[in-house]
């Protein structure tokens, strides 16, 4: 993804995930990426590469951590890096504007409707 302004857009949702949900995605993090790249994403100025790449840096330790898609940014992908096929999951919610990848599963018989921080709304139910 390019430095436009939607790619820039997409990255700061992307920290403003991270930050929101700070909490639960520290302890997912290896402390050599989390020192490394948290003191970059919260000081370094947003429209250097260095703050970019300390973004992907997290991005990826946390869907490396399994959560699925990561802090939200789209799949970079080099010549034979196709994506595996995604576990295949029988229920679960969706972005109810497709505008952020955020799948959250369904665990149990009955859960109430999560929201989507992103758009602002209840997730979509998909079944299976």
């Amino acid at each position: 993804m390019g430095d436009g302004a939607k790619a820039h857009g997409v990255y700061e949702d992307a920290v403003e995930y991270l930050c929101r949900n700070v909490g639960e995605l520290r302890p997912l993090v290896s402390s050599a990426v989390w020192h490394s790249a948290f003191p970059v994403v919260r000081d370094a100025d947003p429209a250097g590469a260095e703050w970019w790449d300390a973004v992907r840096a997290l991005h990826d330790a946390v869907e490396a951590a399994g959560v699925p898609n990561g802090l939200g940014l789209p799949a970079t992908m080099g010549v034979g890096d196709w994506p595996g096929a995604p576990t295949p999951q029988s229920v679960g919610w969706v972005c109810p504007t497709s505008r952020c990848g955020r799948v959250e599963l369904r665990t149990g018989t009955v859960t109430a409707t999560p929201g989507c921080d992103l758009a602002r709304g209840p997730m979509r139910l998909v079944d299976g």
